[in-house]
């Protein structure tokens, strides 16, 4: 097994500007190799910024490059441009992509009330059709340089949920898509990844909306209420131990709440304890079919 963890590494972070995808940024930050290279996308690049210092902060000298981009209309070129751009030194051991941008797409309307083509279009292409041409574009750009694939998934890209006709559709056609490349790219790593129900910036747009269904706002208040959603800087670091640990199938669906999560976790417990290298942070006990419901992860 080649380590991906504490390797010469390039690492792309898609949705990296707030909430899930600066966790991401942090906790992978922390564990790259020396000469490693973070770019981060996102629409907003005084919020990259902000990532970029907090990232530095804690690895002082890491080369991260920021790229401002809107994945909705982004193509090939676009991606490709970014890509090479960054490339930094060009001899990496590994190369990973990190799909974390992604839109909710909920307004309160069941999947019934849906007729706008364009509006479904329009959400596709941001949530799912970018991630696919991404995909291709840096497996072109690396063509000779081991890669990981990891999809920010959710416990919804399994389970329905009542007015999220939008979001499950995409990331369930996400975790397929994964699941294929897994078996086409057999020499590659593929990680569909289920943060778990986070508190982030997400959730308080949701609360916000006055269109979000009233079942679905008042779980999400609960849970808020109740302390039972994830620090997003835990989740990071369970997925940052199941990619040094690699106790899982690639392709797989791995939720935080799994226990192949939960095992890294306490492999990289029992590192730091007897002095290894880990990223620290400790898992939460908290768990309900509710709050995984609530796993809304992504950082656009």
């Amino acid at each position: 097994m080649n380590d991906i963890i504490g390797v010469r590494s390039f690492v792309l972070i898609t949705g990296a500007s707030r909430g899930f995808g600066r966790a991401l940024a942090l906790e992978m930050g922390k564990v790259v190799g020396a000469g490693s290279t973070l770019l981060l996308m996102a629409r907003n690049m005084a919020d990259l910024e902000t990532t970029k210092a907090i990232v530095r902060d804690a690895r002082p000298g890491l080369a991260v490059e920021l790229v401002s981009i809107d994945l909705e209309t982004a193509n090939r070129e676009t991606f490709e441009n970014a890509v090479r751009s960054n490339y930094g030194s060009g001899d990496h051991s590994v190369a990973v992509v990190i799909h974390n941008a992604g839109t909710l797409g909920q307004d309160g309307r069941k999947i019934t009330d849906l007729t706008d083509i364009d509006e479904m279009s329009r959400y596709y292409r941001l949530n799912l059709f970018h991630v696919i041409c991404l995909n291709s574009v840096f497996k072109s750009c690396f063509p000779a340089t081991r890669t990981v694939y990891i999809n920010i998934s959710s416990i919804l890209a399994l389970q329905p949920m009542v007015t999220w006709g939008h979001y499950c559709g995409g990331k369930s056609a996400r975790d397929a898509v994964f699941r294929v490349l897994a078996v086409e790219q057999p020499e590659s790593v593929v990680l569909n990844y289920a943060p778990g129900p986070l508190d982030t910036p997400m959730v308080d747009d949701l609360l916000a909306d006055t269109q979000t269904d009233q079942v679905v706002r008042t779980m999400f208040e609960d849970m808020k209420q109740n302390g039972r959603l994830l620090r997003p800087a835990d989740s990071a670091a369970t997925m940052v131990a199941l990619l040094r640990k690699q106790n899982f199938k690639s392709g797989d669906h791995v939720d935080y709440y799994d226990d192949a999560a939960k095992e890294a976790m306490q492999s990289n417990t029992a590192a730091s304890s007897s002095g290894g290298s880990s990223s620290g942070a400790a898992t939460s006990n908290s768990s309900s079919s509710g709050a995984a419901a609530a796993n809304t992860g992504s950082g656009v």
